[in-house]
């Protein structure tokens, strides 16, 4: 049996300014497969319509797997002659199927006038329809015999392998130039998905929008909580309930962006193997415990280094003071003054 969990939470910076939460993430459960989604809104002033196009893009998403998983049977044998194939189809769906659904959106809801307040007529007339609705999304699917994840745009997809240790599949968003989020609202947002399958089944799989991940100091930092998350799936409510009082925190004390989550697992193989999720979460704790400790040393030295070239200067500051007072003295004592450089004039008389 599959069970999956999901939860997005108000930036502390929409909670000042307030506006709504861009976020949005989904799942479905069905008795072959599950499905997540988590979806960004960007927050720009042209994108004021992000919070519909994150809703609609997950919810896209979780419908394009709908479609090509309507005949599980069919949709396996497909996926293990050409699972890229077969992926870049579900890409497809997806980008065609937001736009259908974002075009639908505007035509039956004109730019209201508190929405132009913040844009001049010549910037609201260059902005095209869909990057109204600029969104990222991040889609995983998992089944009895293979996952796979697709990514466009920033976020982060977490693998919880059988053994318990946690991995990220798709590292950052290297499809796209610096500066540049990818983004289902880009002309050519296709070739800018990054995705990743697998044959081997996992124990879980966690998908989070940015807000989440910036909120940590290093990607080792961040994978260890998602380890420490997928230890306490035995609950998913009481788990529901701590992961929204702890992003709530997050957003407050680090990124103040919205961070919202979507889990997926499948229930028996996961007890099976709780006990390697629970070890490797002792494991976690040591190794932070480790890098702390090295962190502080290394705080240490550079204490200690900055404390030794001031004393360093000081010492060699204090030996020119006396080795200038000791060549004065050695000329007093021998009756040589101080004698003033000649001037311009008396030079050129001279």
């Amino acid at each position: 049996m599959y069970v999956g969990l999901s939860e997005a939470v108000r930036g502390a910076s929409h909670v000042e300014s307030n506006t709504v939460c861009q976020d949005y993430a989904d799942y479905k459960i069905t008795d072959s497969y599950a499905v997540a989604a988590v979806a960004d809104g960007h927050g720009s002033k042209k994108h004021f319509r992000s919070d519909f196009g994150s809703k609609a893009g997950v919810e896209v998403a979780i419908k394009a797997v709908d479609e090509y998983c309507s005949d599980p049977e069919e949709f396996k044998r497909k996926f293990q002659d050409d699972p890229e194939h077969l992926i870049k189809k579900i890409e497809k769906y997806i980008i065609k199927h937001w736009y259908d659904c974002i075009n639908e959106h505007y035509r039956n809801n004109p730019v209201r006038q508190e929405e132009r307040e913040k844009l001049t007529d010549e910037e609201l007339s260059a902005i095209k329809i869909e990057s109204i609705y600029g969104s990222t999304l991040l889609v995983s699917v998992l089944t009895d015999s293979f996952s796979f994840g697709m990514q466009l745009g920033d976020g982060s997809l977490v693998v919880i392998k059988q053994c318990g240790e946690a991995y990220m599949p798709i590292i950052d968003d290297e499809s796209c130039p610096a500066n540049l989020t990818s983004s289902l609202c880009n002309s050519n947002a296709i070739k800018m998905f990054n995705y990743f399958y697998s044959y081997e089944k996992p124990l879980a799989i966690i998908l989070s929008t940015d807000g989440l991940y910036t909120s940590f100091s290093s990607r080792e930092s961040f994978e260890e909580y998602n380890c420490l998350l997928a230890s306490q799936l035995s609950d998913t409510e009481v788990l529901k309930s701590r992961i929204n009082k702890n992003f709530i925190r997050r957003t407050n004390a680090g990124s103040r962006d919205d961070i919202s989550i979507s889990i997926i697992f499948e229930k028996e193989m996961f007890e099976e193997n709780l006990i390697n999720v629970q070890m490797q979460v002792d494991i976690n704790k040591n190794k932070a415990a480790i890098r702390e400790a090295e962190e502080k040393a290394k705080k240490l030295q550079r204490i200690a280094r900055a404390e030794q070239i001031r004393n360093e200067k000081k010492l060699l500051e204090e030996a020119e003071k006396a080795a200038l007072a000791k060549k004065a003295k050695l000329k007093k004592e021998q009756g040589i003054e101080s004698i003033d450089p000649p001037t311009e004039e008396e030079i050129n008389n001279s």
